[in-house]
Protein backbone atom coordinates (compact mmCIF):
# COMPACT_ATOMS: atom_id res chain seq x y z
CA UNK A 1 0.00 0.00 0.00
CA UNK A 2 1.05 3.57 -0.82
CA UNK A 3 2.50 5.66 2.33
CA UNK A 4 0.00 8.41 1.24
CA UNK A 5 -2.55 6.08 2.24
CA UNK A 6 -1.09 4.37 5.32
CA UNK A 7 -0.63 7.96 6.80
CA UNK A 8 -3.68 9.24 5.68
CA UNK A 9 -5.69 6.16 7.19
CA UNK A 10 -3.50 6.12 10.44
CA UNK A 11 -4.22 9.56 11.40
CA UNK A 12 -7.04 9.61 12.92
CA UNK A 13 -5.54 6.92 15.55
CA UNK A 14 -2.95 9.96 16.22
CA UNK A 15 -5.95 12.26 16.82
CA UNK A 16 -6.64 10.78 19.52
CA UNK A 17 -3.45 10.28 21.30
CA UNK A 18 -3.23 12.19 24.64
CA UNK A 19 -6.23 14.54 24.19
CA UNK A 20 -8.50 12.18 26.30
CA UNK A 21 -8.15 13.57 29.50
CA UNK A 22 -7.69 17.07 28.36
CA UNK A 23 -10.66 19.20 27.79
CA UNK A 24 -10.28 20.65 24.34
CA UNK A 25 -11.90 23.42 22.41
CA UNK A 26 -14.20 22.20 19.37
CA UNK A 27 -11.42 23.33 16.83
CA UNK A 28 -9.09 20.92 18.09
CA UNK A 29 -11.34 17.71 19.22
CA UNK A 30 -11.30 14.92 16.87
CA UNK A 31 -14.44 14.03 18.19
CA UNK A 32 -16.57 17.37 17.17
CA UNK A 33 -16.99 18.08 13.72
CA UNK A 34 -20.02 19.94 13.76
CA UNK A 35 -22.67 20.92 16.28
CA UNK A 36 -26.13 22.05 14.85
CA UNK A 37 -25.24 21.95 11.35
CA UNK A 38 -28.36 20.16 9.08
CA UNK A 39 -27.86 16.99 7.18
CA UNK A 40 -25.74 16.83 4.23
CA UNK A 41 -27.82 16.52 0.98
CA UNK A 42 -27.61 16.61 -2.84
CA UNK A 43 -27.19 20.25 -4.40
CA UNK A 44 -30.40 21.59 -5.11
CA UNK A 45 -32.74 25.00 -4.73
CA UNK A 46 -36.19 24.98 -4.32
CA UNK A 47 -38.23 27.01 -5.90
CA UNK A 48 -42.20 28.13 -5.01
CA UNK A 49 -42.81 27.33 -8.43
CA UNK A 50 -42.03 25.01 -11.61
CA UNK A 51 -41.81 28.33 -13.93
CA UNK A 52 -39.14 29.23 -11.89
CA UNK A 53 -37.76 25.86 -11.21
CA UNK A 54 -37.57 25.46 -15.54
CA UNK A 55 -35.47 28.82 -15.22
CA UNK A 56 -33.23 27.73 -12.15
CA UNK A 57 -31.92 30.95 -11.23
CA UNK A 58 -32.59 31.27 -7.59
CA UNK A 59 -31.82 34.75 -7.54
CA UNK A 60 -35.45 35.37 -8.82
CA UNK A 61 -36.81 33.41 -5.94
CA UNK A 62 -38.66 35.31 -3.82
CA UNK A 63 -37.48 33.04 -0.62
CA UNK A 64 -33.95 33.45 -1.52
CA UNK A 65 -31.86 36.01 0.13
CA UNK A 66 -28.04 36.94 -0.85
CA UNK A 67 -25.30 37.40 2.05
CA UNK A 68 -23.05 38.36 0.12
CA UNK A 69 -20.95 41.04 0.01
CA UNK A 70 -19.68 43.86 2.34
CA UNK A 71 -19.18 42.50 6.19
CA UNK A 72 -17.81 44.04 9.18
CA UNK A 73 -14.60 42.18 10.16
CA UNK A 74 -12.07 41.94 12.82
CA UNK A 75 -8.76 40.83 12.41
CA UNK A 76 -6.83 38.61 15.23
CA UNK A 77 -3.61 36.98 15.27
CA UNK A 78 -4.47 34.51 17.75
CA UNK A 79 -7.65 33.28 19.70
CA UNK A 80 -6.45 35.20 23.23
CA UNK A 81 -6.86 38.38 21.32
CA UNK A 82 -10.15 38.16 19.62
CA UNK A 83 -13.34 39.82 20.67
CA UNK A 84 -14.71 37.81 23.10
CA UNK A 85 -18.56 39.43 23.18
CA UNK A 86 -18.74 40.21 19.47
CA UNK A 87 -21.74 38.46 18.69
CA UNK A 88 -23.87 40.43 21.13
CA UNK A 89 -26.67 42.36 18.88
CA UNK A 90 -25.79 45.40 21.13
CA UNK A 91 -21.91 45.10 20.11
CA UNK A 92 -20.23 48.16 19.06
CA UNK A 93 -18.29 47.13 15.98
CA UNK A 94 -17.94 50.98 14.02
CA UNK A 95 -14.73 51.16 14.36
CA UNK A 96 -14.43 47.26 12.62
CA UNK A 97 -12.70 47.52 8.93
CA UNK A 98 -15.07 46.02 5.97
CA UNK A 99 -14.32 43.00 4.40
CA UNK A 100 -15.63 41.92 1.31
CA UNK A 101 -17.47 38.30 1.41
CA UNK A 102 -17.04 35.38 -0.13
CA UNK A 103 -12.91 36.18 0.12
CA UNK A 104 -10.05 35.25 1.82
CA UNK A 105 -8.51 37.37 4.77
CA UNK A 106 -4.94 36.99 3.22
CA UNK A 107 -5.91 38.61 -0.27
CA UNK A 108 -7.58 41.61 1.35
CA UNK A 109 -4.84 42.72 3.50
CA UNK A 110 -4.64 41.12 6.70
CA UNK A 111 -2.08 38.72 7.02
CA UNK A 112 -0.36 36.79 4.43
CA UNK A 113 -0.97 33.71 2.16
CA UNK A 114 1.16 30.71 2.37
CA UNK A 115 2.40 28.35 0.16
CA UNK A 116 3.03 24.53 1.14
CA UNK A 117 3.19 21.56 -0.75
CA UNK A 118 3.05 18.61 1.71
CA UNK A 119 4.46 20.15 5.22
CA UNK A 120 2.42 21.93 7.44
CA UNK A 121 2.18 25.37 7.87
CA UNK A 122 3.33 24.49 12.04
CA UNK A 123 5.18 22.06 13.62
CA UNK A 124 2.53 18.78 13.39
CA UNK A 125 1.55 17.82 16.81
CA UNK A 126 -2.32 16.47 16.26
CA UNK A 127 -5.13 16.99 16.74
CA UNK A 128 -3.57 20.54 18.65
CA UNK A 129 -2.61 23.85 16.69
CA UNK A 130 -0.79 26.48 17.91
CA UNK A 131 -2.30 29.07 19.69
CA UNK A 132 -0.11 32.04 19.72
CA UNK A 133 0.02 31.40 15.98
CA UNK A 134 -3.32 30.77 14.65
CA UNK A 135 -5.89 34.10 13.20
CA UNK A 136 -9.50 34.47 13.90
CA UNK A 137 -11.47 36.46 11.83
CA UNK A 138 -14.87 37.49 13.49
CA UNK A 139 -17.60 38.81 11.20
CA UNK A 140 -20.71 40.81 11.50
CA UNK A 141 -23.93 41.41 8.99
CA UNK A 142 -27.53 42.60 9.90
CA UNK A 143 -30.13 41.46 7.42
CA UNK A 144 -33.74 41.54 7.19
CA UNK A 145 -36.26 38.70 7.46
CA UNK A 146 -39.45 40.06 5.39
CA UNK A 147 -43.11 39.21 6.87
CA UNK A 148 -43.96 36.57 4.31
CA UNK A 149 -41.59 34.31 5.58
CA UNK A 150 -43.00 34.28 8.21
CA UNK A 151 -44.20 30.20 9.21
CA UNK A 152 -41.38 29.17 6.63
CA UNK A 153 -38.33 26.81 8.25
CA UNK A 154 -35.25 29.70 7.69
CA UNK A 155 -31.72 28.33 6.58
CA UNK A 156 -28.47 30.49 6.87
CA UNK A 157 -25.79 28.37 4.14
CA UNK A 158 -22.62 28.59 4.12
CA UNK A 159 -21.29 27.29 0.76
CA UNK A 160 -17.25 27.04 2.37
CA UNK A 161 -15.33 28.40 5.28
CA UNK A 162 -11.74 27.40 5.97
CA UNK A 163 -11.02 26.15 8.78
CA UNK A 164 -13.62 26.27 11.62
CA UNK A 165 -16.31 28.36 12.25
CA UNK A 166 -18.71 29.12 14.72
CA UNK A 167 -22.01 31.34 14.57
CA UNK A 168 -24.44 33.28 16.32
CA UNK A 169 -27.74 34.82 15.13
CA UNK A 170 -29.05 37.60 17.27
CA UNK A 171 -26.57 36.98 20.35
CA UNK A 172 -27.80 33.34 20.44
CA UNK A 173 -25.22 30.41 19.34
CA UNK A 174 -26.61 28.37 16.29
CA UNK A 175 -23.53 26.01 15.93
CA UNK A 176 -20.18 24.86 14.30
CA UNK A 177 -18.57 23.37 11.56
CA UNK A 178 -15.42 22.29 10.10
CA UNK A 179 -14.63 20.84 6.80
CA UNK A 180 -13.78 23.85 4.05
CA UNK A 181 -14.64 22.48 0.86
CA UNK A 182 -18.16 21.11 1.76
CA UNK A 183 -21.55 23.39 2.30
CA UNK A 184 -22.61 23.85 5.72
CA UNK A 185 -25.81 24.50 6.66
CA UNK A 186 -28.26 26.02 9.52
CA UNK A 187 -31.70 26.21 10.38
CA UNK A 188 -31.95 29.24 11.75
CA UNK A 189 -35.95 29.63 12.52
CA UNK A 190 -35.67 29.69 16.09
CA UNK A 191 -33.37 32.45 15.95
CA UNK A 192 -34.95 35.00 13.61
CA UNK A 193 -37.50 37.69 13.86
CA UNK A 194 -39.37 39.08 11.26
CA UNK A 195 -37.23 42.26 11.25
CA UNK A 196 -33.58 43.10 11.20
CA UNK A 197 -31.23 40.58 12.85
CA UNK A 198 -27.80 40.03 12.72
CA UNK A 199 -25.54 37.23 12.05
CA UNK A 200 -21.68 37.04 13.56
CA UNK A 201 -19.17 34.29 12.43
CA UNK A 202 -15.72 33.24 14.41
CA UNK A 203 -13.26 31.82 11.90
CA UNK A 204 -10.03 30.22 12.89
CA UNK A 205 -7.42 29.85 10.69
CA UNK A 206 -6.11 27.06 11.39
CA UNK A 207 -7.83 23.82 12.98
CA UNK A 208 -7.42 19.81 13.91
CA UNK A 209 -8.90 19.56 10.69
CA UNK A 210 -5.87 21.43 9.00
CA UNK A 211 -4.72 18.14 9.01
CA UNK A 212 -6.92 16.11 6.91
CA UNK A 213 -6.45 19.44 4.36
CA UNK A 214 -3.22 19.71 3.79
CA UNK A 215 -2.82 20.21 -0.20
CA UNK A 216 -0.36 21.18 -1.98
CA UNK A 217 -1.59 24.80 -2.51
CA UNK A 218 -2.23 28.26 -1.25
CA UNK A 219 -3.33 28.08 2.30
CA UNK A 220 -6.31 30.90 2.89
CA UNK A 221 -8.66 31.53 5.16
CA UNK A 222 -12.32 33.01 5.61
CA UNK A 223 -15.78 33.06 4.15
CA UNK A 224 -14.78 31.86 0.83
CA UNK A 225 -17.82 30.42 -1.32
CA UNK A 226 -21.68 32.03 -1.10
CA UNK A 227 -23.45 33.05 1.89
CA UNK A 228 -27.11 33.06 1.52
CA UNK A 229 -30.46 32.97 3.54
CA UNK A 230 -33.65 30.99 2.55
CA UNK A 231 -37.14 30.02 3.69
CA UNK A 232 -38.56 26.52 2.99
CA UNK A 233 -42.19 25.17 3.40
CA UNK A 234 -42.16 23.06 7.10
CA UNK A 235 -43.54 20.26 3.93
CA UNK A 236 -40.80 19.68 2.16
CA UNK A 237 -38.35 17.37 -0.49
CA UNK A 238 -35.02 16.74 2.07
CA UNK A 239 -32.70 14.89 -0.78
CA UNK A 240 -32.91 12.46 -3.60
CA UNK A 241 -30.91 10.44 -6.03
CA UNK A 242 -30.82 10.16 -9.54
CA UNK A 243 -29.63 7.10 -10.98
CA UNK A 244 -29.22 7.07 -14.84
CA UNK A 245 -27.65 4.40 -16.43
CA UNK A 246 -27.45 2.10 -19.87
CA UNK A 247 -28.61 -1.27 -21.03
CA UNK A 248 -26.02 -4.21 -22.19
CA UNK A 249 -26.92 -2.30 -25.86
CA UNK A 250 -26.22 1.36 -24.80
CA UNK A 251 -29.19 2.25 -26.62
CA UNK A 252 -31.45 2.21 -23.70
CA UNK A 253 -31.42 5.04 -20.27
CA UNK A 254 -32.67 3.05 -17.10
CA UNK A 255 -33.34 5.82 -15.63
CA UNK A 256 -34.30 6.00 -11.28
CA UNK A 257 -34.79 8.91 -8.41
CA UNK A 258 -35.45 8.20 -4.99
CA UNK A 259 -36.85 10.90 -3.39
CA UNK A 260 -36.89 11.64 0.59
CA UNK A 261 -39.45 13.93 1.80
CA UNK A 262 -40.43 15.67 5.13
CA UNK A 263 -44.00 16.49 6.41
CA UNK A 264 -44.50 18.80 9.23
CA UNK A 265 -47.77 20.10 8.95
CA UNK A 266 -50.34 18.95 10.99
CA UNK A 267 -52.79 17.93 8.20
CA UNK A 268 -53.65 14.75 6.68
CA UNK A 269 -53.18 16.00 3.06
CA UNK A 270 -52.32 13.31 0.26
CA UNK A 271 -48.77 14.63 -1.05
CA UNK A 272 -47.66 13.98 -4.69
CA UNK A 273 -44.37 13.71 -6.08
CA UNK A 274 -43.96 14.61 -10.01
CA UNK A 275 -40.70 13.69 -11.99
CA UNK A 276 -41.10 15.26 -15.47
CA UNK A 277 -37.60 14.62 -17.71
CA UNK A 278 -37.09 16.50 -20.80
CA UNK A 279 -34.76 16.55 -24.01
CA UNK A 280 -33.35 20.53 -23.79
CA UNK A 281 -31.56 20.12 -27.39
CA UNK A 282 -35.56 18.93 -28.72
CA UNK A 283 -37.26 21.61 -28.00
CA UNK A 284 -38.37 20.33 -24.28
CA UNK A 285 -39.37 16.94 -25.62
CA UNK A 286 -41.31 15.08 -22.57
CA UNK A 287 -39.72 11.80 -22.28
CA UNK A 288 -41.52 10.86 -19.52
CA UNK A 289 -43.96 12.28 -16.90
CA UNK A 290 -44.92 10.56 -13.70
CA UNK A 291 -45.96 11.18 -10.27
CA UNK A 292 -46.51 9.21 -6.95
CA UNK A 293 -48.17 9.50 -3.58
CA UNK A 294 -46.32 10.04 -1.15
CA UNK A 295 -48.03 8.44 2.36
CA UNK A 296 -48.68 11.15 4.63
CA UNK A 297 -45.86 10.43 7.60
CA UNK A 298 -43.26 13.02 9.30
CA UNK A 299 -40.48 11.11 6.13
CA UNK A 300 -41.33 8.97 3.53
CA UNK A 301 -39.50 8.05 0.70
CA UNK A 302 -40.59 7.11 -3.24
CA UNK A 303 -38.78 5.76 -5.90
CA UNK A 304 -39.69 6.41 -9.74
CA UNK A 305 -38.55 4.47 -12.28
CA UNK A 306 -38.46 5.03 -16.44
CA UNK A 307 -36.79 3.45 -19.35
CA UNK A 308 -35.36 6.46 -22.23
CA UNK A 309 -35.93 4.76 -25.77
CA UNK A 310 -33.29 5.22 -28.27
CA UNK A 311 -31.13 7.34 -25.58
CA UNK A 312 -28.94 10.48 -26.45
CA UNK A 313 -26.08 9.23 -23.99
CA UNK A 314 -23.94 11.89 -22.57
CA UNK A 315 -19.69 11.81 -23.29
CA UNK A 316 -17.34 14.30 -23.21
CA UNK A 317 -17.37 14.59 -26.98
CA UNK A 318 -21.11 14.72 -27.09
CA UNK A 319 -22.20 15.83 -24.11
CA UNK A 320 -26.23 15.65 -24.44
CA UNK A 321 -28.03 16.60 -20.91
CA UNK A 322 -31.62 16.08 -20.22
CA UNK A 323 -33.56 17.93 -17.81
CA UNK A 324 -35.21 16.64 -14.91
CA UNK A 325 -38.42 18.59 -13.19
CA UNK A 326 -39.03 17.26 -9.48
CA UNK A 327 -42.08 18.58 -7.75
CA UNK A 328 -43.91 18.22 -5.06
CA UNK A 329 -47.78 19.01 -4.81
CA UNK A 330 -50.98 19.06 -2.40
CA UNK A 331 -53.79 17.46 -2.56
CA UNK A 332 -54.95 20.19 -5.10
CA UNK A 333 -52.45 19.95 -7.39
CA UNK A 334 -50.37 23.71 -6.36
CA UNK A 335 -46.45 22.95 -6.26
CA UNK A 336 -45.01 23.37 -2.69
CA UNK A 337 -41.85 23.66 -4.04
CA UNK A 338 -39.64 22.34 -7.48
CA UNK A 339 -36.39 22.09 -8.91
CA UNK A 340 -34.52 20.97 -11.60
CA UNK A 341 -31.63 19.07 -12.11
CA UNK A 342 -28.94 17.78 -14.67
CA UNK A 343 -29.05 14.09 -16.14
CA UNK A 344 -26.56 12.06 -18.31
CA UNK A 345 -26.99 8.80 -19.16
CA UNK A 346 -23.56 6.96 -19.43
CA UNK A 347 -22.09 3.84 -18.26
CA UNK A 348 -18.57 3.70 -17.01
CA UNK A 349 -16.81 0.36 -17.19
CA UNK A 350 -13.38 -1.19 -16.68
CA UNK A 351 -13.46 -3.87 -19.04
CA UNK A 352 -10.60 -5.57 -21.17
CA UNK A 353 -8.07 -3.77 -19.39
CA UNK A 354 -9.38 -0.65 -20.83
CA UNK A 355 -11.78 2.32 -19.30
CA UNK A 356 -14.96 2.60 -21.21
CA UNK A 357 -17.58 5.07 -21.63
CA UNK A 358 -20.87 3.71 -23.19
CA UNK A 359 -18.84 0.77 -24.51
CA UNK A 360 -16.13 2.91 -25.84
CA UNK A 361 -12.43 2.79 -24.26
CA UNK A 362 -11.22 6.08 -23.85
CA UNK A 363 -8.11 8.15 -23.72
CA UNK A 364 -7.82 10.56 -20.53
CA UNK A 365 -5.97 13.74 -21.72
CA UNK A 366 -6.24 15.65 -18.14
CA UNK A 367 -5.17 18.51 -16.11
CA UNK A 368 -4.83 19.12 -12.48
CA UNK A 369 -6.87 22.14 -11.25
CA UNK A 370 -7.66 24.69 -8.15
CA UNK A 371 -10.04 26.83 -7.20
CA UNK A 372 -7.87 29.86 -7.44
CA UNK A 373 -7.72 32.99 -9.00
CA UNK A 374 -4.41 35.41 -8.82
CA UNK A 375 -6.27 38.47 -7.46
CA UNK A 376 -9.25 36.67 -5.44
CA UNK A 377 -7.48 33.59 -4.22
CA UNK A 378 -10.21 30.95 -3.52
CA UNK A 379 -13.54 32.63 -3.90
CA UNK A 380 -14.04 32.09 -7.63
CA UNK A 381 -16.50 33.56 -10.09
CA UNK A 382 -18.63 31.28 -12.91
CA UNK A 383 -16.67 33.39 -15.38
CA UNK A 384 -13.33 32.62 -14.30
CA UNK A 385 -14.80 28.66 -14.32
CA UNK A 386 -15.87 29.03 -18.08
CA UNK A 387 -12.94 30.51 -19.19
CA UNK A 388 -10.80 27.84 -17.84
CA UNK A 389 -13.24 25.14 -19.49
CA UNK A 390 -12.88 26.81 -23.00
CA UNK A 391 -8.94 27.39 -22.33
CA UNK A 392 -8.96 23.35 -21.53
CA UNK A 393 -11.50 22.72 -25.31
CA UNK A 394 -9.19 24.53 -27.10
CA UNK A 395 -5.97 22.28 -25.85
CA UNK A 396 -8.46 19.29 -26.66
CA UNK A 397 -8.35 18.67 -22.76
CA UNK A 398 -10.95 15.91 -21.89
CA UNK A 399 -10.63 15.06 -18.33
CA UNK A 400 -10.14 17.23 -14.70
CA UNK A 401 -9.23 16.27 -12.10
CA UNK A 402 -10.86 18.49 -8.83
CA UNK A 403 -7.58 18.42 -7.17
CA UNK A 404 -7.49 18.11 -4.59
CA UNK A 405 -11.50 18.63 -2.89
CA UNK A 406 -14.57 18.94 -3.56
CA UNK A 407 -15.33 21.89 -5.91
CA UNK A 408 -18.23 24.51 -6.37
CA UNK A 409 -21.39 22.83 -6.95
CA UNK A 410 -21.65 25.02 -9.93
CA UNK A 411 -18.21 23.89 -11.41
CA UNK A 412 -19.96 20.21 -11.68
CA UNK A 413 -22.81 21.36 -13.52
CA UNK A 414 -20.92 23.21 -16.48
CA UNK A 415 -18.38 20.09 -16.99
CA UNK A 416 -21.67 18.23 -18.09
CA UNK A 417 -22.30 21.09 -19.89
CA UNK A 418 -19.59 21.62 -22.06
CA UNK A 419 -18.11 18.25 -21.88
CA UNK A 420 -15.19 17.14 -19.34
CA UNK A 421 -14.66 13.70 -17.32
CA UNK A 422 -13.95 14.73 -14.06
CA UNK A 423 -11.94 12.94 -11.38
CA UNK A 424 -13.42 14.06 -7.91
CA UNK A 425 -11.46 14.24 -4.77
CA UNK A 426 -12.27 13.91 -1.48
CA UNK A 427 -11.15 16.83 0.77
CA UNK A 428 -8.98 14.50 2.68
CA UNK A 429 -4.86 15.24 2.24
CA UNK A 430 -2.30 14.25 5.42
CA UNK A 431 1.27 14.27 3.49
CA UNK A 432 2.59 16.41 6.20
CA UNK A 433 2.88 13.47 8.93
CA UNK A 434 5.87 11.93 7.47
CA UNK A 435 7.87 15.49 8.63
CA UNK A 436 6.32 14.51 11.91
CA UNK A 437 8.83 13.89 14.39
CA UNK A 438 9.58 11.12 16.51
Amino acid sequence: MNNRYIFSSLLMAFLWLGCESKQLAEWEDPSIFQINREPTRAHFFPFESEALAQKNDHTQSKYFQPLNGNWKFNFSPNPDNRPKNFYKSNYDDSDWSEIKVPGNWEMQGWSVPIYLDEEYPFPPNPPYVPHDYNAVGTYRKFFTIPDFWDGRDIFLRFGGIRSAFYVWINGEFVGYSQGSKTPAEFDITDFVQTGVNNVSVEVYRFSDGSYLEGQDTWRVSGLERDVYLYARSKTRITDFFVNADLDSTFKTGLFSVNIDVLDQSTSDETLTVRAKLVEPLRRNRVVFDSTKTVPVDSLSSVQIVSTVKRVKTWTAEEPNIYQLQLSLMNNEGQVIEAFTQQVGFRKVEIKDGNLKVNGVPIMIRGVNRHEWGPLVGRSISEASMIKDIQIMKQHNINAVRASHYPNHERWYELCNEYGLYVIDEANIEAHGMRFHEK
